[in-house]
């Protein structure tokens, strides 16, 4: 196998150029834990190819979003603003805040594949940081504190959608939440599970506040660890291109996609992959 590997930025991710993934598909989780982020540019997957990509990684995780499935493959979740016939293609707006994907469920995606069909000229960029890179910087005392601790993370804190949407109030809504996907706990230090190498796990997006400790104290704990992990020398901004592949491995990363024009169409396919693999 013949490829050139680039860094994407100097803590962590790699463009991997020349490389197979029809041949060669079964080396990409033992890159994605080595790099944490991979790119592959200028692919052209047919949604069968990107099932079997995804396979080669661990069993896929199906998406809690199933209206918005691929209409001949259910392991890919379609992202979309474009309509057909007047109706969604797939969601429109999806992890616009920084977050690690599924850490609301007891065992969370592994990993996340993201491949590009349409993307606008600007805007649509989607921005990464590295959690190891988080829990290294931190001050020993602060580390410290953090370790052996557990977070609640929640689907509810960025549940948008509205009483109006449903015909329910939002406390209907909020207590079906509770029962359909309940909250969970994760350690704030969190291993690995392939490699069991620690990595701060926390984000903005879904985790709600810390396990003995006060709400308020937990609000500011969690808005100073959300600052320092996004810091701008620990982001890298991905700028989408068509036929690009990128793949991130979320024990170890936070992201967040950033806004585009809802006007000129986006389309994307996605994939979550469990930690099932052993090693």
């Amino acid at each position: 196998m013949s490829y050139e590997s680039r860094p994407l930025s100097k803590y962590f991710g790699a463009e991997l150029v020349g490389f197979d993934v029809r041949r060669n598909g079964g080396a990409l989780l033992d890159l994605l834990l080595r790099h944490q982020l991979l790119l592959l540019r200028d692919q052209e997957l047919m949604p069968a190819e990107l099932v079997a990509t995804g396979r080669r990684m661990g069993p896929i995780l199906p998406f809690l979003l199933s209206n918005y499935r691929h209409p001949e493959f259910d392991e890919i979740l379609v992202t979309s603003n474009e309509k057909v016939d007047g109706k969604p293609l797939g969601v429109a707006r999806v992890g616009n805040f920084w977050h690690s994907d599924s850490s609301y469920i007891a065992n969370p995606a592994n990993t996340t594949l993201l491949y590009s069909l349409k993307v606008p000229p600007a805007g649509g960029d989607t921005l990464f940081a590295s959690m190891y890179l988080a829990l290294d910087e931190l001050s020993p005392e602060l580390r410290a504190t953090l370790e052996g601790r557990t977070a609640v993370h929640t689907i509810r804190k960025r549940y948008k959608v509205t009483a109006q949407d449903v015909g329910q109030s939002l406390r209907e809504i909020d207590d079906r939440l509770r029962l359909t996907i309940p909250d969970v706990t994760h350690p704030v230090v969190r291993k690995h599970p392939l490699t069991g190498r620690p990595a701060l796990y926390i984000s903005d997006g879904y985790t709600l506040s810390f396990e003995g400790m006060g709400w308020e104290q937990s609000q500011q704990m969690l808005e100073e660890l959300h600052a320092h992990a996004t810091r701008e020398h620990a982001i890298y901004r991905h700028q989408w291109r068509v036929g690009d592949l990128l793949i991130w491995d979320n024990p170890s990363l936070i992201h967040a996609a950033m806004a585009s024009d809802p006007e000129i169409p986006r389309t994307m396919y996605r994939l979550s992959i469990e930690s099932g693999v052993t090693r």
